[in-house]
């Protein structure tokens, strides 16, 4: 809701998947989100369905009223593993701004590695993945992903992205293979573990350095833009007490730097102190961060209850 005058903006939206309790009828994924502002309607809706012998059927579509922009895609997919490797193929047809576009992706990964390249026709997006070995508990678990999208390939221009995301203390989620598949295959790759969609605001949002993982965490983002112009950005985030080995409301405690580089421009530098712990189902963090060059100081808290 906006409390300057402008127009309000409401955001519905879900994702479901119906037979994950009945694998021998196979697996069904059904999404939907609708975002509506003033009299603008943006709709998605995508689902996708799998045999139990792994060939899956999938689509969806885009509508935004008052523009052109409205997307339509149709999928074939087929997912197996042999031995420790699994592999998904997937060739697909896209049409946007009244023209079609082929595409497909490729994964491949274990345990430990993923690899993952593709187009949808307007974009190629690649993620190379390694997550260590479990060595239990308290030990080192290093994890480290770079993740590519190169938007100009295509009728509309974009930018190029590279991040690279790394942890010396890895903690299931945005670093695991299930999460990265989602990123990894874009919008058409409808995996339930990591939903990503065409629309913002979506399910799916790029975490902060803290919240990655344990020890030591990093995120380095450059991009190249359109109109020949650079941004980078490298955030950290350290946890003091887990690195001494102190087990004590101490070890929830983390610090960091981050410095931003747009190019032309001035680099700007952050600083980072906060809290974070997670007991049970309940997780809270609590942070300060000041902008050295703007001479700005902000607080974040948060409190998240996980079913």
């Amino acid at each position: 809701m906006s409390e300057t005058g402008g127009q309000d903006t409401h955001y519905f939206g879900g994702f479901a998947r119906p037979l994950l309790t009945r694998p021998e009828l196979g697996d069904l994924i059904l999404g939907a989100q609708e975002i509506l502002r003033g009299d603008a309607k943006q709709t998605e809706v995508q689902g996708e369905y799998r045999l139990p012998s792994g060939l899956g059927f999938g689509g969806g579509f885009v509508d935004k009223t008052h523009n052109d922009q409205d997307i339509k895609f149709a999928k074939i997919s087929y997912r197996q593993q042999w031995q420790s490797i699994n592999y998904i193929v997937s060739t697909q047809w896209q049409r946007f701004q009244q023209r079609d576009y082929p595409g497909g992706y490729i994964a491949v990964y274990n345990k430990q590695l993923m690899a993952t390249w593709g187009s949808d026709g307007e974009q190629w997006r690649g993620t190379l993945g390694y997550v260590a070995p479990d060595q239990g508990a308290d030990k080192l678990r290093p994890a480290l992903e770079v993740f590519y999208v190169d938007n100009s390939i295509g009728q509309v221009n974009g930018s190029k992205d590279v991040w690279i995301t790394g942890s010396l203390g890895f903690r299931k989620g945005f670093l695991g293979h299930e999460s990265r598949l989602g990123r990894a295959m874009g919008p058409t790759g409808v995996e339930f573990a990591n939903p990503i969609g065409y629309l913002n605001p979506n399910f799916n949002r790029r975490l902060t350095a803290w919240e990655i993982g344990d020890l030591v965490n990093f995120r380095f983002i450059h991009r190249s833009l359109p109109n020949g112009g650079r941004e980078q950005t490298l955030e950290t985030a350290v946890y003091p007490g887990q690195l001494l080995g102190v087990d004590s409301l101490f070890s929830a405690l983390f610090v960091g730097l981050g410095t931003t580089s747009p190019n032309p421009g001035q680099d700007g530098i952050s600083g980072l102190l906060g809290y974070h712990k997670r007991i049970d189902n309940i997780e809270s963090s609590f942070r300060v961060q000041h902008d050295f060059d703007r001479d700005d100081t902000a607080i974040f808290f948060s409190l998240i209850h996980w079913l």
